[in-house]
């Protein structure tokens, strides 16, 4: 669900930042006929990545600030808290290019590479470029907003749009979480391009 961070930490082409949105459509093995080998390693890195923060001990701190009803969802929750933490600090990690002009941008690499996107995966995409979701995560609201948004999704996720009151609750220990976090994923993506390891499988 961190749309946002996946986005951010593609590289600046069309096939890189589809597959790396694609990693929460695709499934099966990698490197087969659907889609070209650069889309694949983009959705490899997706896959790299999540399992990297799930099992990251910053990210599961994050994830015990939950209430008990809530952590089940945490994969979710915490996901679209950091979103926030990224707009929110978006110039310590992105000096070079303003939030508002890297979203144009990967808009703008989206639509070019909607013909390579999955039937299932194309109305949310579409959504996610026509109703900016990029640019709500920054205000809280927007994270209201998003929260009741993902909880329609299924009947199974309906209390999700509870967890704001986490979110605001644990405001300050959640960013200060975050900004540890990121820059150690930053070093790991960095590791794992250099590593050859994205053609070796699901990690």
């Amino acid at each position: 669900m961190n749309f946002l961070a996946h986005l951010h930490l593609a590289e600046a082409t069309c096939e890189s930042r589809i597959g790396n949105l694609l990693g929460d459509f695709v499934r099966g093995l990698p490197w087969d006929e659907r889609f070209e080998p650069i889309v694949w390693q983009a959705i490899m890195e997706h896959r790299y990545v999540d399992a990297y923060t799930d099992s990251h001990p910053v990210w599961q701190r994050s994830k015990d600030l939950l209430k008990p009803e809530m952590r089940r969802f945490a994969g979710i929750v915490i996901d679209i808290f950091y979103d926030h933490f990224l707009s929110k600090n978006w110039g310590v990690f992105s000096p070079d290019q303003s939030l508002p002009d890297f979203i144009l941008e990967v808009h703008k690499d989206l639509r070019t590479a909607m013909p390579l996107v999955p039937d299932d995966a194309a109305p949310v995409i579409d959504a996610m470029i026509r109703e900016s979701w990029l640019s709500n995560y920054l205000a809280t609201e927007g994270i209201e907003e998003t929260l009741f948004r993902v909880s329609r999704r299924s009947p199974r996720l309906h209390l999700i749009q509870k967890s704001g009151s986490d979110f605001l609750e644990h405001y300050d220990t959640l960013e200060k979480d975050f900004l540890e976090f990121y820059p150690e994923l930053l070093s790991y993506l960095i590791e794992l391009r250099n590593s050859g390891n994205l053609k070796s499988g699901d990690p």
